[in-house]
């Protein structure tokens, strides 16, 4: 369970209706280029983010053509999350973590900030269906957190929670809920207001692309652990941590390739999820 910030490349005029609905097609294969170009922005991401991160974090560059993720980095103390896309780009932190919320926001308003600058793209606060504009209605998300982790549940605090569970209760209100502004009176530079943008837009975590996305990154992991404890076995290292790092490796493995199955399935009209993936419409079928 996370709170996401997306961010894509926005024409003016165009609603986050819109921008979400183009984010969500198919586009043309990526070449070397474009990945060599990805992989360079996201190092400046990168470096720009470890000046202002007091936390050690972990990080995943893309190194073959194929995928539409170029890199991902992780703060190991935080769980913020900051993802770079072939053509949009998201900042996460997971509900109940151990860091606190102040602090927790003024780490993903940075990273917003950055992101936006080094891609040009505009954010946007999908629990809100508007612009971000630098606040959080994430109050009802750690509340249920705290609830879950008190009865000895999952937290939501593990950094590689992307969203697919069920979100928890309230934590996606309607537009302008919350301390926030009433989006009415909220403008966009076209004119329009984000309360008029976005109120029955899909989930754009929940279609095909975002699921391949997730599937060749996971597979990218599971291959580079699976090699590593089969080279430590080989080496005559059969201890706990190989095997641990093997398990690790396999498993990240199969949930890529399910990952990938599953949203090829989706992209042929079978009406299959995720566990915990809330239908996005009001029949109740796919968003792809």
């Amino acid at each position: 369970m996370s709170y996401d910030i997306l961010l894509y490349p926005r024409q003016p005029g165009q609603t986050w209706e819109q921008v979400v609905e183009a984010d969500q097609q198919d586009g043309p294969e990526g070449t070397q280029a474009d990945l060599d170009a990805g992989v360079a922005t996201f190092r400046r991401i990168e470096a720009r983010l470890r000046e202002q991160l007091t936390e050690p974090v972990e990080t995943w560059v893309a190194e073959e053509v194929g995928g539409d993720v170029y890199g991902e980095l992780t703060g190991l103390e935080s769980g913020l999350q900051v993802e770079l896309y072939d053509r949009s780009a998201s900042v996460a932190f997971p509900y109940g973590g151990d860091t606190g919320r102040d602090d927790l926001h003024d780490r993903a308003r940075h990273a917003v900030r950055i992101v936006g600058e080094e891609t040009g793209y505009e954010a946007y606060d999908p629990q809100r269906g508007r612009t971000f504009d630098g606040l959080f209605d994430d109050e009802a998300g750690h509340t249920e957190a705290r609830r879950i982790a008190a009865e000895g549940g999952a937290g939501g605090a593990d950094p590689d929670d992307t969203g697919y569970d069920v979100a928890p209760a309230g934590a996606t209100v309607a537009a302008g809920a919350g301390s926030a502004a009433d989006p009415a009176a909220v403008s966009d530079a076209d004119g329009t207001t984000d309360g008029e943008d976005a109120p029955a837009r899909p989930d754009p975590r929940q279609n095909p692309r975002t699921l391949r996305r997730r599937g060749y990154l996971y597979l990218g992991i599971g291959a580079i652990l699976t090699v590593l404890g089969v080279f430590r076995m080989t080496s005559g290292d059969g201890g706990l941590l190989t095997w641990f790092i093997l398990g690790i490796g396999v498993i990240d493995l199969l949930g890529g390739l399910m990952m990938l199955s599953l949203a090829k399935q989706m992209e042929q009209g079978a009406d299959l999820r995720l566990p915990g993936m809330r239908p996005s419409n009001d029949e109740g079928g796919p968003t792809g």
